[in-house]
């Protein structure tokens, strides 16, 4: 199966979320500055000792942050943020001070840490294990007005970070798969294509050019509307042959594509071959509707995928000009013999 490039919402995500970390690393570490000295001069021995601590973590995490990967860096950041918040709570519990305040920075923190479900679960237990540790230093009251006042903001929090990840998906999947017929786009295409190059190793990849075999004709005499309801159910009947996992492009036009990773020629033409076969057989509702496929392979250290593409335009072109509604591949010997059929 071929393994697509990440999308550019992760990419953006991570990259703002080291963009964030950052600068609550640079603050965080200018702030515990201030704290530490000014408990120091009050003569709070303990919560200067407490920001100390924070102090050395968030530079540690300032230098990881300019130092790993943007995704490592900031993923450190956060976890290190949210077990100091976890730590903070009993260090207060051990010199007798009260540290529930800190408890409404973690929400926010796991958000940017992990998917909302996880980050739900994580929020419930932090607040209840900080319900239970204040439970022992102030007056029940308290406690009470604390858990209502976090519990608003875990609600809060969770509705936020479910609705961004509904809209990133609804994101992912429009900017990647082509509106009319559902399949992959393709952008998508190209940035398969691009994977496949650099992911280097002894791969080959089998690539299916596929077109609909007179269409303009078929715009032409029932008109675009039943031309885009022939690419949408074209689109559907090929996705019933293929097997999961096999990604269906959209090309251009009234054309698709499909990359067979680790497949050879044969395994391509043999493929081919159904998919002309399901075409053929299927209702197009009043509408004769067939189509031509031109299979190529490629492999590495063998050309450019590139070349590949256009032996495969070309095996395609050879399909149409012997006469349509059939399969042929790179190879002279490669054209899959069928019997004639009425052309549309």
């Amino acid at each position: 199966m071929l393994s697509m490039r990440r999308d550019s919402f992760s990419l953006l995500r991570e990259s703002m979320r080291w963009r964030v970390a950052l600068v609550l690393a640079v603050l965080v570490t200018v702030l515990m500055v201030a704290l530490g000295t000014l408990n120091t001069r009050l003569g709070l021995q303990d919560t200067a000792l407490l920001a100390w601590m924070v102090l050395g973590v968030s530079a540690s995490c300032t230098v990881a942050l300019l130092v790993l990967p943007r995704g490592i860096g900031g993923t450190i950041f956060f976890t290190a943020i949210a077990a100091l918040l976890v730590g903070a709570v009993a260090f207060g519990y051990e010199h007798g001070r009260p540290m529930q305040h800190w408890a409404y920075i973690l929400p926010p923190v796991l958000i940017f840490l992990m998917r909302s479900s996880r980050a739900l679960v994580g929020m419930v237990i932090y607040g209840v294990y900080v319900s239970w540790v204040t439970s022992a230093l102030v007056p029940l009251i308290e406690v009470v007005r604390f858990a209502s006042g976090y519990g608003l903001l875990v609600c809060f929090m969770y509705t936020y970070a479910l609705l961004q990840e509904r809209a990133a998906a609804m994101l992912r999947y429009h900017s990647d798969h082509d509106a009319l017929s559902n399949c992959f786009n393709r952008r998508t295409f190209n940035e398969a294509i691009a994977g496949l190059t650099a992911s280097g190793g002894d791969r080959r990849c089998t690539f299916l050019l596929i077109d609909i075999d007179h269409f303009k004709a078929i715009n032409d005499q029932h008109g675009h509307l039943v031309g885009d309801r022939v690419i949408t159910q074209v689109a559907a009947e090929l996705g019933r042959v293929l097997d999961p996992g096999v990604p269906l492009f959209r090309y251009g036009g009234e054309e698709f594509a499909i990359m067979l990773a680790d497949a050879d020629e044969g395994t391509g033409l043999a493929l081919a071959e159904r998919l002309r076969v399901a075409i053929a057989g299927s209702d197009f509702v009043g509408v004769l509707v067939m189509v031509s496929i031109g299979v190529a392979e490629w492999r590495a250290n063998q050309g450019s995928v590139a070349a590949a593409l256009g032996r495969a335009d070309r095996a395609l072109y050879a399909a149409k000009r012997s006469g349509r509604n059939r399969v042929v591949g790179d190879s002279a010997s490669a054209t899959v013999p069928i019997a004639e059929r009425v052309e549309a």
